[in-house]
């Protein structure tokens, strides 16, 4: 055989490990009738699960059609051993004989062999059909003898539920609690099944061993955890005395009818609590008790701080009789202090990282901005614009619109840094940087490109306004007195021009435009624009 590994394959897989982990230790600690059979219920589960992944992994048709029909073997064993577990946990007496239980397996065991001989009659399969180009699934056409089987799927499954359901009615408080857990299980196969039915479900894709498999973790982690298999009633030292838990039962005028060891302890007494009332019991915690009065159930966390601070986790419960009177309120409390201290000190990480993770964003987005910002005047520097400007032209030849490349110079600026230092220098370059942003757009690119030049790129600008804008520029920076100590510099610039596409098309072509044009306005004397045409 040939397999093709795929998600069903290794979700089956995992399906397998986990219902085979709940067999060992079902098997481990079965004590009743019931718990062997649901032992052997997730022992059928493993095996289903099993088969499913190799049908959902294997390639050739005549393979797949192999492990479907094994396939029925661990869903006929399953139901069947579903409801036996449901006749011997609701103690229905008259099947728990092993001769009327062995009438159940009829029905599953003929629907073994009717898909094991499809060959023969096409009942349970009409045909096959690959699924989607590319993978291993296989649709499969159903004939009347699959309905016929799940019919009887429903059948024992809702005669399973039912039998829970009337369990649940039961007058005892753990019988009731025993089958409502139970029932809550029994219900996830069966609407496993009706998304299958409906089509609800991926193609190609077994979903019922993963149902069982979650009824098993469910029964694992709520019955066991009470010992809700123990059919027989649980003495109350075996069930109150030894829990970890701390319980109070209190009658209807709040009084304490019960309180286990724990409690005790929680509390810190010796003395005779029982008979009391619980506002004498826990006068130290007003909370819990002005919560006892309450006839809601209410779940907290809360903080015992008396001697040693214990953070508990409260949860009262009203305890009703069969016509909803109130008769008294179930109060449990289990210490979470290591839980809620380990949660505290995981939130404190959390927030500390979340403080760092924004410092080391802040970091980025101000180390991206220096590498492409100009230190001095805020503008763009000489890298982020050549990089960028190839950008720009190929969108613009793209859009169909024109691009004004704007090359200019502060006249003279050796002088002035000569005349008032660096210092005034740098202030003179400041000043023209805010010019540059207060006359431009959004989308126009403001550059110092090196030293005391800078170049403008200003996308879909016609050349009149172009011209218009270098000249506002020019006029504005020229009018504008740098304070510098107690002197005022006034500095001039020239301006070269050169347009996209009709002066040049490449960004090397308009920079050498724009800069002969530059090199024009200060041989006419500086202080002016010239163009490149």
């Amino acid at each position: 055989m040939r397999f093709q590994y795929n998600p069903y394959f290794a979700i089956l897989s995992i399906t397998v490990i986990l219902s085979a982990t709940i067999a060992f230790v079902v098997w481990r600690r079965r004590s009743t009738p019931a718990s062997t059979t649901f032992a052997w219920m997730m022992i059928a589960a493993t095996g289903y699960a099993a088969v499913a992944a190799l049908e959902s992994a294997a390639i050739a048709i005549p393979d797949k059609v192999f492990w479907s029909k094994l396939e029925y073997v661990g869903s006929g064993s399953l139901m069947t051993l579903f409801l036996i577990f449901a006749i011997q946990f609701t103690r229905q007496k008259e099947w728990l004989k092993p001769r009327k239980r062995a009438w159940l397996w009829v029905i599953p065991i003929f629907n073994m062999a009717l898909a094991a001989t499809n060959e023969w009659h096409n009942l349970v399969w009409t045909g096959f059909s690959p699924g989607s180009r590319g993978s291993n699934v296989l649709i499969y056409h159903h004939g009347l003898g699959f309905f016929w089987v799940m019919a009887w799927v429903y059948v024992y499954t809702l005669t399973s539920t039912l039998l829970l359901a009337k369990a649940a009615l039961r007058p005892s408080a753990l019988y009731r609690r025993q089958s409502r857990t139970v029932l809550v299980g029994a219900l996830i196969p069966l609407l496993g099944s009706s998304a299958y039915m409906l089509a609800l479900t991926p193609p190609g894709l077994n979903i019922t061993p993963m149902c069982f498999m979650v009824t098993g973790l469910f029964f694992s982690a709520s019955l066991f955890r009470f010992r809700l298999f123990d059919l027989i009633p649980v003495a109350r030292d075996t069930l109150v005395e030894s829990m970890s838990d701390s319980v109070f039962v209190l009658d209807v005028h709040n009084r304490i009818v019960d309180i286990n060891p724990a409690a005790k302890r929680l509390i810190g007494t010796t003395g005779v609590c029982v008979g009391q009332y619980v506002d004498e019991v826990l006068a130290r915690w007003p909370e819990i008790v002005r919560l006892c009065y309450d006839n809601e159930d209410f779940e907290t966390e809360i903080l015992m701080d008396w001697v040693d601070p214990r953070y508990v986790e409260l949860r009262i419960s009203p305890l009703r009789d069969r016509l909803g009177g109130l008769t008294g309120r179930l109060v449990v409390l289990r210490d979470i202090t290591q839980r809620y201290l380990a949660e505290t000190k995981l939130r404190s990480a959390n927030e500390r990282l979340q403080t760092q993770l924004l410092e080391i964003e802040a970091l980025q987005v101000k180390l991206r901005e220096q590498a492409i910002r100009d230190g001095l005047t805020g503008l763009f520097n000489r890298r982020y614009f050549e990089e960028t400007l190839p950008k720009e032209l190929a969108r613009a030849a793209q859009g169909k619109y024109p691009l004004a490349i704007i090359l200019m110079d502060i006249d003279y600026f050796k002088k002035i840094n000569d005349t008032f230092g660096h210092q005034g220098g740098d202030r003179v370059l400041k000043v023209f940087g805010n010019v540059l942003r207060r006359h431009t757009r959004f989308s126009d690119m403001a550059c110092r490109y090196g030293g005391e030049e800078f170049v403008l790129a200003l996308p879909n600008m016609p050349w009149e306004q172009a011209c218009q804008c270098a000249e506002q520029i020019r006029l504005s920076f020229q009018v504008l007195g740098v304070e510098s100590g107690e002197q005022e510099i006034f500095a001039t610039v020239s301006v070269g021009l050169a347009m996209f596409p009709d002066d040049g098309e490449t960004s090397d072509d308009l920079l050498q435009l724009a800069d002969k044009a530059l090199y024009a306005a200060k041989a006419d004397g500086r202080n002016c624009l010239r163009f490149s045409r």
